[in-house]
């Protein structure tokens, strides 16, 4: 990946367009949609039961997991300045992790939990099984499936971070359809007639106690590397391979760590004991995903700007002061609040409505060059600021 400015490259180098995601034409896209059906119908199988048996527990969760799905595919989509997937590239993520890694993990942990079982002792197995089987399977099938989406997509992957979005939503989709499937096997034997408790129970221990560093922390971790790989061809091979398996391997780790009993015995049984023995278990997944995320997040500002000064060097479309904060989120939205208290609430939807306008600029002319594509954006642009400007240079 080049970020050189436009004086140090030719305009034809640059990549302009981007691949669907419907490739027809390429074995990946029906590989990866035939994976897809198997695991919904295998899916659907595996819930029939529950819906005859608990359908209450069955609609909640669904509802409530669809709702936590929302939460945080929200928080993706605004971490992602340049929009970079279309909502297909979501959903496919999304459903490789909730339907075709789930299905080759289940029969995959059990067959090497019943081999760990017949080499060592199934007393051993009922203490790690888990923390042995888990990590396995299913760190490499999600990652698999991040693959899959490469190969079926090539040229809409141009950053770390457009490599670490569908990672997270495929682990995502792991993590939910994993959940639902707790929510609804808890409530089946659950020890009282009431079908509303073990959703609320399992939303607080493996939602919102465990969400942050479970699966779509680890997927993180591990597309990290083969975002490197992917974007690094200059490096030598060697050094590529072994930063993707160095990634994938501390993923593994995580997970490895996260199922072990460890640390358990010094925890009691209570519900704050466990919250805090989630906590102090999951908090190393959650930093290193963090960090890997922060370096994603500045390559990707970094590449915006390089593209707005490639596509939009026209100041008053972005000014000076908009474009150093053309790749940060959190600097954008202080000064949409700052705006805010300052100027009035209509200024700030005015700002907000020309932040959003410009990245939208920028991100049709990486995909089709600056023209007809482009125009209704840069008219939309000149607009707000005609309305803003007025607002924001007399005091109200």
């Amino acid at each position: 990946m080049n970020l050189e400015l436009p004086e140090q490259q030719d305009r034809a180098e640059w990549p302009v367009g981007t691949d669907s995601f419907f490739q027809p034409r390429r074995a990946a896209f029906w590989l990866l949609s035939a994976l897809i059906v198997n695991g919904l119908f295998y899916t659907f199988n595996m819930f029939s039961v529950g819906f005859r048996v608990v359908p209450i527990t069955a609609l909640l969760g669904l509802l409530v997991w669809g709702i936590y799905t929302l939460v945080f595919l929200l928080v993706f989509r605004t971490l992602d300045l340049l929009e970079q997937h279309p909502p297909e590239a979501f959903f496919l993520a999304f459903a490789w992790g909730g339907l075709g890694a789930v299905y080759f993990a289940a029969p995959a942990n059990i067959a090497i939990q019943s081999l760990c079982a017949k080499l060592v002792s199934p007393d051993f197995v009922a203490i790690w099984g888990p923390a042995i089987a888990g990590p396995i399977t299913e760190e490499f099938l999600k990652l698999a499936g991040v693959v899959l989406l490469i190969l079926v997509a090539r040229n809409q992957f141009q950053t770390y971070l457009s490599v670490l979005i569908v990672g997270a939503m495929t682990g995502l989709g792991f993590q939910v359809v994993e959940n639902l499937t707790y929510t609804v096997n808890a409530s089946m034997h659950f020890p009282l007639e009431n079908q509303v408790y073990p959703v609320l129970l399992n939303l607080l221990t493996r939602g919102l106690l465990s969400g942050l560093w479970s699966h779509a922390a680890y997927t993180t971790i591990a597309s990290f590397g083969l975002a490197w790989f992917l974007l690094h061809p200059e490096r030598p091979m060697a050094a590529r391979i072994g930063c993707a398996l160095l990634c994938f391997a501390l993923a593994w780790a995580m997970h490895f760590i996260w199922n072990s009993p460890w640390l358990e015995d010094l925890f009691d049984g209570g519900y704050g004991e466990m919250a805090v023995l989630l906590v102090v278990k999951g908090i190393p997944a959650m930093i290193a995903a963090g960090l890997f995320w922060r370096v994603a997040a500045r390559e990707n500002g970094a590449y915006l700007h390089a593209l707005a000064a490639y596509f939009v060097p026209e100041r008053d479309l972005i000014r000076d002061d908009e474009w150093v904060r053309l790749g940060a989120p959190l600097s954008r939205y202080r000064v949409r609040i700052e705006m805010g208290w300052t100027f009035g609430l209509r200024a700030r939807r005015l700002k907000t409505q020309l932040q959003r306008e410009q990245l939208r600029l920028i991100r049709k002319a990486m995909t089709y060059g600056r023209g007809a594509q482009t125009l209704r954006h840069e008219v939309a642009i000149r607009r707000l600021r005609a309305m803003l400007d007025p607002l924001i240079t007399t005091q109200p």
